[in-house]
């Protein structure tokens, strides 16, 4: 079970990419923004100044992107490469990618975690789960027949 750690890692590296691709073309970074202008010790912030330091923070969150994918696929090979099949690695990336999403949503941009979604991300995760043992005894009856 030594893929599970890094399974998590990725799925958690996607959903922050995500997240990240997100707040590149979110009013949220303009909001950003403008709370950190207003931090600075000058009384009065010019549009020069807004425009400087939203394209940085952009430039940054567009960085990440890269950075957190760049990430993910490479802990997610060496995930694959530990597991005994690929399925049980995705099936662990994907709920780390679900529960981190739906975490930062509500964190990062408030949005509702709404049953219906918990729901919706129980059915993914368990149609997966029965798909892969459904291969796995598959696989079990060809082995003893050869």
């Amino acid at each position: 079970m030594s893929f599970i750690p890094p399974a998590i890692a990725s799925g958690t590296f996607a959903a922050l990419a995500s997240v990240f691709a997100k707040l590149f073309t979110d009013e949220k970074t303009s909001q950003f923004t403008q709370s950190t202008l207003e931090l600075l010790p000058i009384s009065k912030y010019s549009e020069t100044a807004e425009f400087y330091v939203s394209s940085t923070v952009r430039i940054i969150c567009f960085i990440l992107i890269f950075g957190c994918n760049s990430l993910m696929w490479t802990i997610f090979t060496k995930a694959l490469n530990r597991a005994p099949s690929s399925t049980a690695v995705s099936i662990v990336n994907s709920a780390a990618n679900f529960s981190v999403s739906a975490l930062a949503g509500y964190i990062v941009f408030g949005e509702p975690l709404a049953l219906s979604w918990w729901v919706g991300a129980t059915l993914i995760i368990t149609g997966t789960l029965i798909l892969t043992r459904a291969n796995s005894k598959m696989e079990e009856t060809k082995s003893k027949a050869e």
